[in-house]
């Protein structure tokens, strides 16, 4: 591991990238292809060592109903392998390689070949994933977190990353990554970052993978599994109870698609002692990574936790569970349009009767100096026998006013809390009443101030 260190600004290591990219022009390819009568598109790296790469990941024989897509595919082995596979595979490169169109052709291959770059990648353009392979291109990103970013959005289940990586460090924080200015790695002027090991696994996970395992190191060389799902849990604990999920900068259970915003989470659970490591916090399905817990005293628990990448405007679900419990109930955010505006609409399976109002409070704003909320929060417990509610299926009319609640909390049993940040205070007995979508209106109860 130690002499991976002298790889940039170094001038032997420098001297054997400029020999290896003379070699891949004079040959035309870096992959070698085999044709179905036995013969081959000769490259650089041949087919017994393409073989040994894919065989450091876990990825089975039989690919029938997957889709993958391949990310830097350069000239196909790896996307027309998964192909073989019976995979149904799009291959994406920034620039367009008459070797993958010549190999497509002589195979006879249905590959989709796209010209995108990294940046131009969406789920929205190309819909997403079972497996994504992301083989030598993280470091020639300038922004390689977000395109770590881009894998996650794309992927639905694994991704098997290849990367350039430096020598581990023994320091108290071993996950760094070195930035070439200029052409520092190998002379190249696209050779961007040099993670360690301990970097790339971290950046994978903050990127927004539930996990990620290093397979291998060779010759500079890491390959990385990644995850979008966590592992089944062993429920042998109850599970805890989630009582809201919300913004960490407003409190308001609505994101922003362009702001680096984090999913805060309130819950109860009786063990003691828990950790981010302990914590497994999931959204619509997906793991993601928790940043800090915090105990709030009385087995009442705060989590903070990193949004996932991609996700589309509407309503999104959350779920936790600790390491050996089941996971909780479910509990809703909104993901907002990219212009900042509600894009989801009151869920169709509310109950038909009103909620019943069981009490309404005002109290003033609790920190001065944010202006969300200036005018202080009202907040309305209520029952009914919704299963799962979001903020946007409760409408809260205070003194004929009609307003959205901002926030929704379970309380269990079938009691929930509703909060609404306001822009002015309001006075002792302003009347109050709320409905759940289009549905009937409570019974209407004076306010009582909490000073």
């Amino acid at each position: 591991m130690a002499k991976l260190r002298i790889a940039a600004g170094n001038q032997n290591f420098e001297d054997r990238i400029q020999e290896m990219a003379q070699r891949v022009q004079s040959r035309f390819r870096y992959h070698t292809i085999e044709l179905p009568d036995g013969s081959t598109l000769p490259g650089l790296q041949s087919v017994e060592h393409l073989r040994w790469r894919l065989s450091l990941f876990p990825l089975p024989e039989d690919l029938r109903g997957k889709r993958v897509l391949d990310i830097g595919a350069w000239d196909g082995w790896f996307s027309f392998e998964c192909e073989r596979r019976g995979a149904e595979v799009v291959a994406v490169d920034c620039v367009a390689l008459n070797t993958f169109i010549e190999a497509k052709e002589l195979l006879g291959s249905r590959v989709e070949y796209l010209t995108l770059d990294v940046d131009e990648l969406s789920a929205r353009r190309l819909g997403t994933f079972d497996i994504v392979l992301f083989f030598g291109v993280l470091y020639h990103l300038r922004h390689p977190l977000l395109g770590l970013e881009k894998v996650v959005e794309l992927c639905t289940d694994t991704a098997l990353i290849e990367s350039f990586v430096i020598a581990s460090e023994s320091r108290t924080i071993p996950a760094v990554m070195e930035f070439y200015e200029r052409t520092e790695l190998g002379g190249q002027i696209d050779n961007w970052c040099g993670p360690s090991p301990e970097g790339l696994l971290a950046m994978c996970r903050s990127a927004g993978f539930a996990q990620a395992e290093l397979r291998d190191i060779t010759n500079q060389r890491a390959s990385v599994i990644c995850r979008r799902k966590w592992p089944a849990p062993a429920e042998s604990l109850p599970a805890p109870h989630l009582s809201a999920a919300v913004n960490n900068r407003t409190q308001i259970a609505s994101f922003h698609p362009r702001k680096d915003e984090y999913l805060c989470c309130y819950f109860q659970s009786p063990e003691a002692g828990l950790t981010a490591d302990d914590l497994f916090v999931e959204v619509d399905g997906f793991g993601t990574q928790t940043l800090v817990v915090a105990a709030n005293g009385a087995g009442a628990w705060q989590a903070n936790c990193l949004r996932p990448p991609g996700l589309v405007a509407g309503r999104h679900r959350v779920r936790l569970r600790t390491k050996n419990s089941a996971l909780s109930n479910a509990v809703e955010f909104e993901m907002m349009d990219e212009s900042g505006k509600t894009a989801a609409a009151p869920s169709g399976n509310l109950p038909e009767g009103a909620p019943e109002l069981c009490g309404v409070e005002f109290s003033p704003p609790g920190d001065s100096r944010i202006a969300i909320g200036r005018g202080g929060s009202l907040v309305c417990w209520f029952r009914c026998a919704a299963e799962t509610l979001g903020a946007v299926d409760v409408s809260i009319e205070v003194s004929g006013e009609t307003m959205q609640s901002h926030t929704i909390s379970s309380l269990r049993e079938g009691v929930w809390q509703a909060n609404l940040l306001l822009g002015e205070p309001i006075g002792e007995g302003t009347p109050v009443r709320l409905r759940l979508g289009s549905g009937l209106w409570s019974e209407t109860l004076p306010v009582r101030q909490n000073t």
